[in-house]
Parts: C-alpha cells; sequence; structure tokens
C-alpha cells in the first residue's frame, strides 16, 4: 500500500515506490537526484517544521539528513520498508 512521502509516519522507514517529476520543477528534480532521493531508497521521516505548520520535513537517507519542502515530499510515494 502506497502513501505519499509528506504523510509518511515520522520515525518509520519507508521505501520510495514513485516520484512525479512532472509536477516538479527542473532544480527542484535536480536537488532531490543530488539528495539521492530515486526510486527503491530507502528514508525515514525524521520531523516536521513547527508545531502550526507541516513545513519542512527533515529525512534520514542513510548517514545524512536533508530538509524538503511538503510540495516535494507530496510528489513522492513511498511505501513501508521491508523489515530485515
Amino acid at each position: 500500500m502506497t502513501s505519499k512521502l509528506d504523510s509518511a509516519p515520522l520515525g518509520t522507514a519507508v521505501r520510495i515506490t514513485r516520484i512525479d517529476w512532472d509536477i516538479l520543477s527542473h532544480d527542484e528534480g535536480r536537488r532531490l537526484r543530488e539528495f539521492g532521493l530515486l526510486e527503491g531508497v530507502e528514508v525515514k521521516p525524521l520531523h516536521r517544521g513547527s508545531l502550526f505548520s507541516r513545513e519542512p520535513l527533515a529525512l534520514g537517507i542513510g548517514r545524512m539528513q536533508v530538509i524538503i519542502r511538503g510540495r516535494q515530499a507530496a510528489a513522492i510515494e513511498v511505501e513501508p520498508a521491508a523489515t530485515a
């Protein structure tokens, strides 16, 4: 069952199944690729913005932490990561 990254539960690893590159600008797409956000990659949502906002979204990707905007997270479909 897939969902959008912007609604994924915090602290739970998910795997990227699809990214809607068409709704992202060229620069946004390049930035996400540079961060390693591609189909098949496992990420962990760590925390969201402030008390009154769901933006930005902090993600753990391997040993790296990155911040993306809610609009970008909404373009990314994820599924629960397989447990080892």
